[in-house]
Formats: C-alpha cells, structure tokens, sequence
C-alpha cells in the first residue's frame, strides 16, 4: 500500500519526520518497507504564465512564447507543444534544471531564436507519462513560484506493507485510523454529501439481491449530465503515486475513493443497463460474458454477478463488463457500491485468473459501514469534477445484512495479563478498545466487547489481546519471564508405549523424525502403507499450498521417504530412520479415517566401526532384527511372533518381504521398495522400509513384565542341519520344535543359511542350534541325545521331504 503524506494529512495530523512516522508504524504492526520522496522539482522549476504566443519565422511546428515567471522580467522560449494559448499557466525549466531523464536544461537557440528554458510535459518532470502536452496547471497555481510548491507536487510516499487480515488498511483512511490510534491524535472523517436534484433514484434504478449469502448488502447511486474530460493535476498524481494509472475522470474518480476510503466502486453507463434494472446473482453454468479486458469468459455456477434484464454486466467485485462500460459518451451514471462475500470473490478470482485492486480489497473483507459513505463521496467528486448531476436518494437492497453485524467477545483481564505477562488495569484496557472504535460494556470479571464493523479479524479473545499490546506499544511490554503453572499431566498407556517404542528404535540406532502429514498424490498412489490397505482413497486438503501437499498422507512411509532422498541427496552415507504418527484415508463408506503408525526407513551402510572405511551394507535381515529387536524389548514373547512371506503388498518388492504375525494375527510389512516404486518416486532401490499397527502392538504389548531369576544349571546345545527345498520356510522348523512343549528346549535358533556346491541346485541348507537345560539338574549327554533324537524324528515325520545331515 502506496501512502502519500500529503493525502494522509488530510485525516490524520502527525508531528515528527516520515521516518519517525514509519518507525511508529512498524512498531504498531504495519511494516513501512521504504519511504520514497517524489515530485522535488528544485527551485529552476517554475509556474510561469503565457503572455503571448507567435509562430516561430523560421519553422512551422515552433512556436516562440514569451512567459512571466514572476516579478522579473518576461522570458523568451521556443517550444513545439501544442495547444499553446496567452493565458495558459505552464510548468518552465529555467537554464539549470534537471529532467526526470537527467539532462540539464540550458539556454540556447532554436532555428536563429534565443531560448531561454523549456515548456514541460509531466513525463519530463516525472510527474506522469504523457509527454504529447505541456503539464496543465490548475487555475490558483501561485505564478513565478516553484512547481514543487504547488500542494500536492512534492510529496513524500510510504510503501507499507498490510498483512492479509487487515484489509481495514488498504486504504489512506485506515492508514490515517492506524496514525491516530497509535499516536494518540484525533482522527478527522470528513463526510462529503452530494448536492441533489431531479427526481429520485429509486424512480430511475431497481435493484434486487437474489443471494444475500454472497452480497448482503448493494447499494447505487445515479448520476445525470456527466461531462467528458480530464482529471485535474492533483487527482492524477495522487492516483501514480498510490500506485494507479488515471484513465477518465470518472474512472478516476471511483478508484480515488476506493484508495481514500478502502471501499471499491464500479460505475456503470446507466443507458446501457437493460430495462434499467439490477439483479445480483449466482451466475448460470455455462453463461457467457466479456470483461473490461476484451476477454470472453465462460461463467461458472459459484460465480457472482451483477446483471441487468438481459445478461451479466459484472462479475461481483471482480471486473465490470465490456457492455456497460462508461465511455466518453455516457452522461448518465449508476454507481455501484456493495459488500461481498471474501470467499465468493477470491473463488472468482482465482479460477478466472484476473487480478484487481477491488478483487484484493474483497477478499480481505471491506468495511460494511463505508458502503453507502464511499457512494456520496464519490457522487459529490463526479458533480465537482465532471459536473454531474445526482439524483436524489441511495438505492438499496440489503437482504443479509444483519449477519454482518460483529460479535460480542467475552475479555477476561486475567486472561490478557497472563498471555502478555504483564497486568493492565480494567480502565486502561477499556481505554484502548475504545480508541479502536469497539464498544464495550465492562462486567465483574470479563469486559463485553463488540468490535467496529471495519475490524473483521477481531472475532476472538485473543485477538483483542493482541491489539491490547499493540496499542500500548510492544516496546512498553516490561521484559521478564512470564509465570507458567509447570504440572507433569496424565501419562496415558499410549503415550508410555509410544515412549518405549523410542527408546528401542533409538537404541538400535535409528533417529526419530517428525514429518508433514500432507504429500503429493503420486507418492499416496504409491505408498499406499500397509496399515491403511482398506481405505478406498485418500484424503484431499481442500486449500493445499502447493501441489506437493494436496492430500494427507496415507502412510507416513511416504513422507519419510522424502527424507531419505533429501538425506542422499546431501552426501548421507547412513539413514536409519523411524516416525510415530498418523495416516489418513477414506473407509469403505466414504468418511474420513485416521490410523496411527510405527513406520521404518533404512539405506545405505552401517557407519564405520573403529577403523574401518564403511560400515557393512544394509540388507533385508538388518530392518527384520530391528523390528525383531522392537518387539522382543516391547515385551512380546518369541514363540508369540512369527514371520511370513508377504506377495500382496504392492509396494514391497516380492521376493524381500516379509508380514509380521504376533498372536497369530498380522500387525505389519518389512521389506525392500519395489523396483517400480523405487523408479517412480526417485528412490534408491536397496531402500528398506517396515511399517507397524501401534495400537494393536500397543494392546497386544503385556501389561507386566516380569523377571526370572537366573538359572542354577548349565545349558546343554545341540546343532541339527537339514537340506529342503529353495522355497522351504525355516519359521516352519522353529514353529514344529515349540509344538513339542518340552520344557527343557530353553531355545531354538537359526544361525545358517547355506546355498552351492556340493549342495543341488533348487536346495539350500539350514542349520539351527538347540539349547536343552533343566530348572532341577544338570542334564545328563544321554538325556540330552535321547531328547534332541526326538526333535530329529517329529522333524523327519512332519517334513518327508527333508533331508536331515546332523
């Protein structure tokens, strides 16, 4: 927001230099990005007066101008402007001026004629762009002295930046509000009221609201015998300097208001309205209509218009149509002036790609109050500038118009004073919402407080806390610590599991890390996670910030593999990774889920041992003896967890994969990425993942663990080898052993896994060790032969097809 000191000083006094003023800003939450001094024309740059014009003898396009530049003597100068007349006030550069280009003006001699300066156009002088005419001076403009004193000329500019919850500041009088709050002076509001005559608008205009959910209140005003010319000088350079280009006074006029009072007004040619009617409504699917631009749009059904008896004019708060457009030869007017729903404007807006200066005000929610005041300034300045005529009365239609009145907040004191750390007392507190304009009815412990109708982001408590501190100043706010009540809470059952779970992973040398819960749509696709596999689709963000975050993430596999490729990419040798959190899905009726998850990422090499180079290589049995290490620590006993072969997993590569059973039921996937989805999403291919059900693991997990005291006897171990078959399970042998329910097989473990010569091919071997022992005595070699004798027979029934070698 472009701020001229010269247009502000007209709502607000303010004592002190710009820099001051942009520093009190800046502290009161409106950054001043930069001050800009424009229109310093210096002292050689002059009001000079036309005495006569002749033409040039020597040429037919030069005219030589004698001009009063004050209480001296008249000067000679040669110019080629046109238009030239004796009486005209023009802007003269005397010999020692300097250009907007840079060029130094000097005297010299045009075709055998002394020239002692420059008639100047606004482009030479930087006040503007046209450089086709000489810069038109308003009648009062004080003859012979410098231009920059001419009010409005020299001008000093802020650049302000407004954050997008405080739309009551694009504009100078929101700006002047803000001045006035934060130093304490008065604010002026000045009320221009049109001069009336003729007969009444309501005879000439009807209007009618046909979603007041959108547009719940719509006002115009009706002005005849609008003349065509231009703005004058001082509305033209308030219009650059705020940042917009003049077009036609009328033109001018509405976007002048819209910058002055923050509201945005559209004029309409009033005799190219069809039967001179309005009606504010959803647009039809499908409904053509052409903007400003020239361009032809197609109109969807969440679009609002503004129509009249046979199509579309306007597109609600948007752009106005190229067939009511207000031309040189309108002369009569309808103004419009509304309130518009925020979300229904930004929808327009964005979906057609058009972008304006009302569309960026209506989205941040202009003032309902300024809707019917912005009208009558802006009729008084037509009446003034291009003598129209203003119908009597303001047309209105404000259907919705009681939602927008503002909400009572409940503000507790002891509430401010614990959030800012510092107490203000009740009348101070009533003080400064007052001079925001609230209204407030103070209670025994809470202060009722309705905001003013142009604070639209005041809808909560700690919103009025906020201005509280703002309004004081932040820098008042005394330094200190503030008081925290520090009490330990309710350790629940999951968060004690979830704690545990770190510790293990932590101790098997994973880092524990915390990721968005939004990805992309392709790695939902193909990481699907195995904890969410009944969900039928993802979860779609409604408003995502880019498309890497459209939906929620159905398994937090895929935002940790992000990482792992992050990690890569930055030189990681090693990343060994885990994350406790949430996936997110739709169940088979549609609705939205949520599951929480233990998953697991691992690539690369184990990192370097003493003096070794690099670390081993990771593989498949390194991410099943975490896991395997995960759910022995959490308590779950041996014989009670058994691993599978796992082909359904998409995702999973199929021959380095295996489900997790505890208690006969499934609770999770380990394995290396499938080639495809390690191509698709960019991924190392030797990428290892594993994904666990929490809250089953959390259920399943004992309540109590106990301890048994060390045994008195020594153990006894036997070594049994057999030769099966490629696709042999070795979880058979172990599973087929602790059927026996013998209590002195303490345990059983596979330690090889062999495959080659002298062995055939299609075979493997695999060998176990027994470890036999008694809780009563040391367990004799016959007890211990005859006992592992019985494991090699019950093996050898119940698998034929194994070839037993020890």
């Amino acid at each position: 927001m472009r701020v001229p000191l010269s247009w502000l000083a007209e709502f607000v006094t303010f004592g002190g230099s710009a820099a001051a003023l942009a520093e009190r800003l800046t502290m009161g939450g409106l950054e001043v990005e930069g001050i800009e001094e424009v229109g310093r024309l210096g002292a050689h740059v002059r009001v000079g007066k036309l005495l006569a014009v002749e033409r040039h003898p020597q040429a037919d396009r030069l005219s030589v101008c004698r001009v009063a530049v004050g209480d001296g003597a008249p000067v000679v100068v040669v110019s080629g402007a046109p238009g030239l007349a004796a009486g005209q006030l023009v802007a003269i550069a005397l010999p020692g001026a300097v250009l907007a280009n840079g060029a130094t003006v000097a005297a010299t001699e045009l075709r055998g004629v002394a020239s002692a300066g420059m008639l100047c156009s606004e482009a030479e002088l930087g006040l503007g762009d046209d450089a086709s005419r000489l810069l038109a001076l308003p009648a009062d403009a004080p003859l012979g002295r410098a231009l920059e004193e001419v009010p409005g000329v020299a001008d000093t500019v802020l650049e302000v930046a407004i954050t997008a919850n405080r739309g009551d500041c694009l504009s100078i009088f929101g700006i002047a509000r803000e001045v006035a709050l934060l130093t304490g002076t008065k604010l002026r509001h000045p009320r221009p009221r049109p001069r009336q005559a003729g007969a009444a608008a309501v005879r000439e205009v009807q209007i009618r609201v046909d979603a007041p959910e959108l547009c719940p209140r719509y006002c115009g005003r009706v002005v005849h015998d609008v003349g065509p010319g231009t703005s004058p000088l001082w509305l033209t350079l308030r219009l650059r300097r705020a940042g917009m280009r003049p077009i036609a006074t009328v033109v001018d006029v509405t976007n002048y208001v819209m910058l002055e009072r923050g509201q945005p007004l559209h004029a309409f040619d009033l005799d190219r309205i069809a039967d001179r009617t309005i009606v504010v409504r959803r647009a039809r699917p499908g409904e053509p209509f052409t903007t400003l631009d020239g361009t032809a749009r197609t109109l969807a059904a969440d679009d609002l218009v503004i129509a009249d008896g046979r199509a579309p004019v306007a597109l609600a708060g948007v752009m106005g149509g190229q067939d009511s457009e207000v031309t040189e030869h309108t002369r009569a007017l309808l103004l419009e002036s509304a309130f518009f729903a925020p979300s229904a404007v930004r929808r327009t807006a964005r979906r057609t790609g058009i972008v304006s200066q009302a569309a960026y005000r209506f989205e941040r929610r202009v003032d309902p109050g300024m809707v019917a005041e912005a009208l009558d300034v802006a009729a008084a300045l037509i009446a003034r500038l291009a003598g129209g005529r203003v119908a009597p009365g303001i047309v209105e239609a404000a259907p919705g118009v009681d939602a927008l009145e503002p909400p009572t907040i409940r503000l507790r004191p002891r509430r401010a004073a614990a959030m800012l750390g510092t107490a203000i007392a009740r009348g101070e507190i009533v003080r400064r919402l007052r001079a925001l304009g609230a209204r407030t009815r103070p209670g025994r412990d809470v202060v009722a407080v309705t905001p003013p109708s142009h604070r639209g982001d005041l809808v909560i408590e700690e919103d009025l806390i906020e201005e509280l501190a703002r309004v004081g100043g932040y820098d008042a706010i005394p330094v200190t610590l503030p008081e925290v009540p520090v009490s330990s809470g309710e350790d629940s059952p999951a968060r004690r599991f979830a704690s545990r779970v770190r510790a293990l992973l932590v101790a098997a040398g994973l880092s524990e890390m915390v990721t968005l819960s939004f990805t992309d749509a392709g790695t939902n696709a193909a990481l699907p996670g195995w904890v969410g596999r009944a969900w039928t689709a993802a979860l779609p963000v409604v408003n995502p910030l880019s498309s890497e975050t459209g939906e929620m993430r159905r398994s937090p596999l895929g935002s940790l593999v992000r990482a792992v490729r992050l990690n890569r990419d930055h030189g990681a040798g090693f990343v060994g990774a885990f994350e406790i959190g949430k996936a997110f899905g739709r169940d088979a009726s549609g609705g939205a889920s949520e599951a929480r998850t233990i998953a697991l990422v691992m690539h690369g090499a184990w990192p370097a041992r003493g003096a070794e180079r690099s670390g081993p290589a990771l593989d498949f049995l390194d991410l099943k003896g975490v896991v395997a290490h995960l759910v022995s620590g959490l308590g779950v006993e041996e014989e009670r967890v058994a691993w599978q072969p796992e082909e359904d997993v998409a995702f999973l590569h199929p021959g380095r994969s295996a489900r997790v059973v505890v208690a006969d039921r499934p609770c999770g996937v380990v394995g290396a990425i499938h080639p495809r989805v390690a191509q698709v999403l960019d991924l190392p291919r030797e990428l290892l993942v594993a994904e666990l059900d929490f809250e089953y693991l959390a259920h399943y997990r004992p309540r109590r663990v106990g301890a048994d005291a060390l045994p008195r006897f020594p153990a006894v171990t036997r070594d049994i080898a057999m030769i099966v078959d490629d696709g042999f399970l070795s979880e058979q042998v172990l599973a087929e052993i602790r059927t026996l329910g013998d209590p002195r097989i303490e345990s059983v473990r596979l330690f090889d896994c062999y495959r080659g010569a002298p062995i055939a091919t299609g075979r493997k071997s695999l060998a176990y060790t027994i470890a036999y022992r008694a809780a009563d005595r040391t367990l004799t070699d016959d007890e211990v032969a005859a006992l592992h004798e019985q494991v090699r027979t019950r093996l050898s029934r119940r698998f034929p097809t194994i070839e037993l070698r020890s």
